[in-house]
């Protein structure tokens, strides 16, 4: 809940009285004002001018009684506590390095008497330091905003301090604090008073609207703009304006548009191209860029008069009459299809719209055909299921866990069993740029390169599978030697539908084993060799 804030009183005088000889007097009366609202931007009586100082200025405050004198004692070792100045004597205990003590002031040669817990002995004063320092433990902070007042009867407001401000403690009689600022001394309510810096106060702003300089619109002027959702720190509220203090751009200003509660972010769209403006008036505004139909930006405010959005835009606050709250269907475009693997699990659309009806999900590493485009976004068919995804990184050419075969780890096929756990299965898919050749076994096909396709599956695996399954794969294929060498190797393909895959090839030396030896199968097909 927000308090009112008291109006400012009227200015306080200052005198000067200056004696020219025994026969001439002249009294001078200064005034310096002293306002009771106190901020960044006002003008403290301090820098106002001055010629005789004020009992309430800082510099005439007395001394704090929480800065003190103090002599300690401490040991510079772990020391004896002894019972008489004797190594020989009985030990108390044994004092840490470090521990504070209470000299008696009694001495005896090298030994002094001493106050440990509650035994008093004696120990070495060659392992005991003594020191005077000032010990400063007036350290204070406002807890909020309050008037400072000139004496504890707490009649007199001279000034204000305002919410987090360091203070230093002078003393306190009753409920009430003697503290010194940067700018006076005087009295407040010591409840207003930490020993810690209370944590930073934040604001909303609920609509996008002016920041000023002063909390009294008689007195202020224009000094920027904050926008719906921004967050600044807070120091304090003025019931009689209406307005909070805030923290922008590393300057204390005052708005009416900020609250406690974080509003919702909203965005417009671009219904079609149009041009954005530096100010929401057509007579007066120049224009700054363009917007391109359906592009999605974040809101802030509505100029009725002049009908146009206040939107974000490549980072930059601009104005618009192009835009509003629903979103443009784009133009849907029928392109030749090309296949990708998926990046990240998402979910698929009805129609190319964040506002359209959800119809299946996808899984990361899964291979997809894109068949359709409007504007950014894609229609994919990922066999039974099939949508509307807006790309943001969604796909990639190369399927890193994606595996093409071509012979025995074909569906049905003697090998079939090894790949076990995959995730999602293409048929009938095609590897471009290749030949396929059997050598010495029916079973024993090569795949070369060539200026035709050969026919392949494809097995996707899940990042958890993959890594393993290409291991075991190495090392199954890797089984079949020609005079010590392996004639596989595991390489990426291109395939027919523009995407990549890993698949097993000849090298390039049972490359030429296979073509010198080998039977040519000029369809492509392991199945359909003979």
């Amino acid at each position: 809940m927000k308090l009112l804030s008291t109006t400012p009183d009227k200015p306080k005088i200052s005198t000067l009285i200056i004696t020219l000889g025994s026969a001439l007097a002249l009294v001078i009366t200064l005034c310096v004002g002293t306002a009771t609202e106190v901020n960044a931007q006002s003008v403290h009586p301090e820098t106002s001018l001055r010629i005789q100082a004020a009992p309430w200025d800082a510099k005439n405050a007395p001394s704090s009684k929480y800065i003190t004198t103090v002599t300690e004692t401490k040991t510079t070792a772990n020391l004896n506590l002894r019972e008489s100045p004797s190594t020989s004597a009985s030990s108390y205990g044994v004092m840490p390095k470090n521990t504070l003590v209470k000299l008696t002031g009694k001495k005896d040669g090298s030994w002094a008497q001493l106050t440990w817990k509650s035994r008093t002995g004696w120990a070495s004063a060659k392992y005991l330091d003594t020191r005077t320092y000032k010990k400063d433990t007036s350290t204070r902070y406002m807890v909020g905003y309050t008037q400072i007042h000139e004496t504890s009867a707490m009649n007199h407001s001279i000034g204000a301090v305002n919410f987090r401000s360091e203070v230093s403690l002078l003393e306190m009689s009753s409920n009430y604090a003697h503290i010194k600022t940067g700018y006076y001394h005087g009295w407040v309510n010591s409840n207003k008073l930490s020993t810690r810096r209370p944590a930073a106060q934040y604001r909303y702003v609920q609509s996008s609207g002016s920041t000023y300089s002063h909390w009294n619109p008689n007195s202020d002027k224009y000094v920027g703009r904050i926008h719906r959702g921004d967050k600044y720190e807070y120091r304090r509220w003025v019931g009689s304006s209406k307005r909070d203090e805030i923290k922008v751009n590393g300057k204390w200003v005052w708005t009416s548009t900020t609250n406690r509660q974080q509003p919702s972010t909203e965005y417009r769209y671009a219904q079609e191209n149009g041009d954005v403006y530096n100010g929401p008036a057509k007579n007066n505004s120049s224009r700054v860029g363009s917007i391109s139909k359906g592009t999605k930006v974040r809101w802030g405010a509505w100029n009725g008069a002049n009908r146009r959005d206040e939107i974000l835009l490549n980072g930059r606050w601009v104005w618009t009459g192009v835009t509003d709250r629903k979103n443009p269907t784009p133009p849907i475009k029928n392109i030749a299809n090309y296949s990708r693997f998926t990046t990240k699990p998402f979910a698929l659309y009805k129609d190319p719209g964040s506002g359209s009806k959800t119809v299946g999900t996808v899984k990361k590493g899964w291979k997809v055909s894109i068949t359709h485009t409007a504007g950014t976004w894609k229609h994919i068919n990922a066999g039974s299921v099939y949508g509307w995804v807006n790309d943001v990184d969604h796909f990639r050419i190369h399927g890193p866990f994606s595996i093409a075969v071509y012979g025995t780890l074909r569906t049905g096929q003697s090998a079939y069993n090894i790949m076990g756990g995959f995730q999602q299965k293409n048929m009938n898919q095609r590897i471009q740029k290749t030949s396929l050749y059997q050598l010495w076994n029916p079973n024993w096909t090569f795949l070369t390169n060539g200026s035709k396709t050969v026919v392949t599956e494809q097995f996707q695996y899940s990042d958890s599978r993959g890594p393993s399954m290409l291991k075991k794969l190495d090392v199954y294929e890797g089984q079949l030697k020609y005079q010590g060498k392996p004639m596989y190797t595991r390489q990426k393909v291109r395939m027919s539908d523009w995407s990549q895959s890993w698949t097993y090839k000849t090298t390039p030396f049972s490359e030429k084993v296979v073509k010198n030896s080998g039977r040519y199968i000029s369809s492509g097909d392991f199945l359909k060799r003979s």
